[in-house]
């Protein structure tokens, strides 16, 4: 009973948790630990563009981040739907 009631509730907040952290992460949301280790990446490259206030790689790297926060917050939807039935007849 635990298993199939329990983990279905609790799966819920993990799910929200990872998989905003995930879209943060991946859209360069590791900005301080690529520029502190001298790490390539999108973090780096944000970092120096925004030194040199290149605005079109600014602008770049802002959309390339977003693309992949609304990404983890689509797959995250879908996984609601997935993991708690009462999300399906929400209106």
């Amino acid at each position: 009973v635990l298993l199939h009631h329990g983990l279905r509730t609790s799966l819920v907040a993990f799910v929200t948790m990872f998989g905003l952290d995930f879209g943060a992460l991946v859209g360069g949301g590791a900005l301080l630990t690529e520029v502190v280790f001298g790490l390539q990446g999108v973090g780096k490259l944000t970092y120096e563009a925004l030194q040199t206030l290149d605005l079109p790689m600014i602008l770049a790297t802002v959309i390339y981040a977003s693309f992949f926060v609304v990404m983890a917050n689509f797959v995250v939807d879908v996984a609601f739907v997935l993991i708690d039935p009462r999300a399906r007849d929400v209106r």
